[in-house]
């Protein structure tokens, strides 16, 4: 009966890592590829905030969320009304790595459509 109580907590925490849901800057960091491909959401401060147009005229913005620590997040669309400072929560998915084109990115949440609160 032990065996099996132990086995079925790990695996409700194997699911819980799986679809993440609400977590920290801090437990993402702690261990990146548990949450990597994994939809998150983290609430910390804004940080660094930067709007941005593409090349190809798509417009963007950047910022890291931090709390005990930060990861970078990326958001597409019109600028939010999101500033340096303002404490808010991200729900998007977390990349441990990300390429893009000749760029690379790590530790990066890109934001779900209308996700900033």
């Amino acid at each position: 009966m032990r065996a099996f109580s132990a086995g079925f907590v790990l695996w409700i925490l194997a699911f819980d890592v799986a679809s993440a849901g609400t977590t920290t800057t801090a437990a993402i960091l702690a261990n990146p590829s548990l949450y990597d491909g994994k939809h998150v959401i983290v609430t910390g401060s804004v940080s660094t905030l930067r709007t941005k147009i593409s090349g190809k005229g798509n417009a963007y913005e950047t910022f890291s969320i931090c709390d005990s620590g930060c990861i970078r997040v990326f958001t597409f669309g019109t600028p939010s009304t999101v500033q340096d400072g303002s404490r808010i929560t991200v729900e998007g998915t977390f990349s441990a790595v990300k390429t893009v084109g000749q760029y690379r990115f790590k530790n990066e949440i890109e934001a779900d459509d209308g996700s900033l609160r």
